[in-house]
């Protein structure tokens, strides 16, 4: 498969402190946060989805527990061993709601020596990253622990000018615990707990416009409401909150029996997440919209495995349970829509899914090897207390805040409240290798994300969506490993993709009808020797509508329009990166010095493509000075963004009745800092 990884070395010379931050190392991956949800996609697939409890379509993985709420996705990173980016569908081993690919962090586990490290970074915006670990043995090898800690401040990259506070700010607190008993050289258990909370004013709404020809009357800034000069600015009558909060404990457990390895993976999840933002960008009072879930989850895996001989092979079973309260409050202004001004909507999703895995490799020579393998998927969703209600114009003077107790009933679901669906995703793979370090692969799988229902919607549940991958790649080093090349080339077949839009008050989630996407990728590593060396990708990604005929609601519910070619959304067509290094010795250590720069051609948030809701292309500079010393204790001087670039990571358009404005958020500024830190 093409995959990447990156190890934590690695991760701290970026430097990466969250998974929006590898985008720019891993070809054709494009991450944002987007009304407060984690968008994560990969070679195009993604989603646009940003009702509460929607599901992504790249899965995510933390020491093998899946993670299933795109609101908590761009958690902290740290203490991480390496990061694992499959690109591509994964049909057996990932295979939940990973149409796009998935995302595998590995966290540092405790070792049988004492061992840590404690590093403080200083930026600019005051900000503040303290991160420490220790582990090491209780009993000798059979009982070991490690303990690990992150703490974040920074302050906001804008103001909000109505009350003088920041906006998209950090403050976050992340922790992990974990105890390691080997009873015996053949069974050992990990335990894992984590716990990670943000709170801060991250995630602000920054509104940028609106779609014509709706612009008019009806957007608060054509009213004597303007919009900030300065576009990290906003100036908004609602300080923006932005508050996801999760516990997490796993359980992994290892036998290694006489025909086989034998892995149990337990994972448990308990989560909240509140997001308030100004909804018109404006100071004009009373307009806001936040989206709130209280989610549980629990997932079991099962896997058989065994790796002798000439056959490799695994077996599997997962289990997955879901609940998630999810609803959206908002309000607008009676002159904005006079017979909606406020409104209250959610329900409660509950999602049960089984698997079961297999795949098999034969070595059929030395050189020669064949793949199969196949995944069959059972999920059954239900929907329960969906409701929406509105409210005609009150006195909205005085109000600051969000409803936060549920509001009678008024339009109450009478549809189907409980859907099931089945797919069976196979996969099938030949790899020849030329010499001990050159291979040739070619792989056809087919990946599939579930169905389901749009929480207060009140409408019919949607279908799944699937697609089928064919890849050829060919991974390789030349030149005694002077030159190390990863290529691949790839086309997808993509049905009933599931694409969203703001209808009214609510999201509506539907299925459109086919897309196409072709590309190419290349990673190179080329090492010149007395420390210099040169490395980056180049990635082409032509991912767009096969045929889809829908009208753009935000525009004109009555005009069917045809969006065959458009691009699909978060798919730039070309994008790279070239980095530069050299590292040599100096007292007692070695000085590396690193510059890189990544480039993107344009960027829709839609698959509308409009020229409002999108990124032009862009290139952006990086830099960094990094000092080791022989006795375990570093330095790293670091400047990203150097040019100041104004990036749009992602933006929504709202519904067409309040006008259809434009709501963007930003990547990082300029940042530049220092990083001092100890192993030990």
């Amino acid at each position: 498969m093409s995959i990447t990884a990156l190890t934590g070395d690695s991760l701290d010379r970026a430097p990466i402190s969250n998974i929006a931050d590898i985008q720019m190392s891993v070809p054709n991956v494009n991450i944002s946060l987007r009304n407060s949800a984690g968008v994560v996609a990969i070679r195009g697939i993604g989603f646009d989805i940003l009702t509460a409890g929607a599901d992504g379509s790249v899965a995510i993985h933390t020491d093998g527990v899946y993670q299933s709420r795109p609101s908590a996705a761009l958690g902290s990173l740290f203490d991480v061993e390496r990061i694992e980016v499959a690109r591509g569908p994964q049909g057996t081993l990932y295979g939940r709601n990973a149409t796009g690919g998935a995302l595998n962090v590995i966290s540092r586990k405790p070792t049988s020596s004492l061992e840590g490290h404690v590093d403080i970074t200083y930026a600019n915006y005051n900000a503040l990253t303290i991160e420490g670990a220790v582990g090491g043995p209780i009993a000798g090898d059979r009982l070991m622990a490690r303990i690990a800690a992150k703490v974040e401040e920074r302050d906001g990259w804008g103001t909000n000018l109505a009350n003088g506070r920041d906006v998209d700010d950090l403050k976050s607190r992340a922790l992990r615990g974990m105890l390691e008993f080997r009873p015996s050289d053949t069974v050992s258990f990990l335990l894992a707990g984590e716990y990670f909370k943000r709170d801060d004013s991250g995630a602000a709404s920054h509104v940028i416009g609106c779609i014509t020809p709706i612009c008019g009357p009806n957007a608060a800034f054509n009213r004597g409401f303007p919009l900030p000069s300065d576009p990290r600015d906003v100036d908004h009558d609602f300080q923006p909150t932005y508050r996801p909060e999760q516990y997490g404990a796993s359980l992994t457990a290892r036998v290694e029996l006489p025909f086989a390895d034998l892995t149990s993976i337990s994972g448990y999840r308990d989560g909240n997440f509140y997001w308030i933002t100004d909804f018109d960008g404006t100071r004009q009072p009373g307009a806001f919209l936040t989206r709130e879930e209280n989610y549980k989850t629990f997932s079991q895996e099962i896997q058989l495995s065994n790796s002798s001989g000439a056959l490799d092979w695994v077996l599997g079973g997962f289990y997955f349970h879901e609940k998630n309260y999810a609803r959206a409050n908002g309000h607008f202004v009676p002159f904005l829509a006079p017979a909606v001004t406020e409104y209250f909507q959610g329900a409660t999703l509950f999602t049960d899914a089984y698997a079961a895995f297999g795949e098999a490799t034969w070595h059929a020579t030395d050189k020669l090897s064949l793949t199969i393998g196949g995944r069959f998927s059972h999920e059954r969703k239900k929907i329960e207390g969906e409701f929406t209600f509105t409210r005609g114009p009150v006195n909205i003077t005085a109000r600051q805040g969000a409803p936060t107790a549920a509001i009678p009933c008024v339009v109450c679901r009478g549809l189907p409240d409980t859907v099931s669906f089945d797919a069976f995703t196979p996969k099938f793979g030949a790899q020849y290798k030329f010499s001990r370090n050159q291979m040739l692969y070619v792989t056809v799988q087919k990946g599939f994300k579930s169905g389901g229902f749009a929480a207060g919607a009140i409408t019919p549940s949607f279908e799944p969506e699937t697609i089928w991958s064919y890849e050829v790649g060919l991974k390789a080093d030349w030149f005694d490993r002077v030159l190390t090349t990863n290529i691949a080339a790839y086309h997808y077949d993509y049905k009933d993709l599931q694409v969203g839009q703001v209808v009214g008050n609510t999201t509506q989630i539907g299925n459109a009808a086919s897309a196409k996407v072709d590309g190419v990728e290349a990673e190179l590593l080329l090492k010149l020797g007395s420390g210099f060396s040169i490395d980056g990708f180049g990635s082409y990604n032509h991912a767009r509508i096969d045929t889809y005929v829908v009208p753009n609601v935000a525009i004109n519910p009555a005009l069917p329009l045809d969006l065959s070619g458009n691009l699909l959304a978060n798919a730039p067509e070309w994008s790279g990166k070239l980095g530069v290094q050299y590292a040599a010795p100096l007292s007692r250590g070695t000085l590396t010095l690193r510059g890189e720069v990544f480039s993107s051609s344009r960027v829709y948030f839609s698959t509308f493509n409009d020229l409002t809701n999108y990124q032009p292309g862009y290139t952006l500079l990086n830099a960094n000075i990094r000092y080791e010393h022989d006795d375990d204790w570093y330095a790293n001087l670091f400047m990203t963004n150097i040019t100041d670039k104004l990036v749009r990571g992602g933006g929504v358009v709202s519904s067409g009745t309040v006008g259809a404005l434009v709501a963007v958020n930003y990547l990082p500024p300029r940042s530049y800092g220092i990083t001092i830190g100890k192993r030990f």
